[in-house]
């Protein structure tokens, strides 16, 4: 039961953090593809 919630606290801090990483990224090529 811990160990499930452990798991899925880490699953969700992931998933933020590449959101965060890949998102200024996503920006840029759009910046791109609009000019």
């Amino acid at each position: 039961m811990m160990t499930m919630m452990v798991i899925s606290y880490i699953v969700t801090w992931v998933n933020m953090i590449y959101a965060y990483v890949t998102a200024p990224t996503d920006v840029e090529l759009w910046g791109e593809e609009i000019e």
